[in-house]
């Protein structure tokens, strides 16, 4: 399910966009630096986590993590399962529509 929650923050992702480091992702999450290791090191992150400079699209994981964990109190592989089913769902709506539209409807 990784896969699908990197998809969902890849479309996040714009072009002109330059990467991010470390320090200054976790500043624009409102997290600190460990928490964004953490999310690394337990694979939330994908292979940008791998890499050290990241996107756009991690950062909306990243906000979405924090997000579910500050308002929810939800742990962060509980966050990453959510997320996966997020996509997951948005992914089987789309290809609802490609039905319905493909039916005429």
């Amino acid at each position: 399910m990784r896969g699908k929650r990197e998809r969902m923050a890849v479309g996040v992702w714009t072009e002109s966009s330059r990467p991010l480091q470390l320090a200054e992702l976790a500043e624009l999450a409102e997290t600190t630096v460990e928490a964004v290791r953490q999310y690394c090191e337990m694979g939330l992150l994908g292979e940008e986590g791998r890499r050290g400079s990241f996107g756009e699209g991690t950062l909306f994981l990243v906000r979405r993590i924090e997000q579910l964990r500050v308002e929810y109190g939800m742990p962060p592989p509980g966050a990453g399962l959510v997320l996966d089913l997020t996509a997951r769902i948005e992914e089987l709506e789309q290809e609802l529509r490609s039905l319905r539209e493909a039916m005429g409807r």
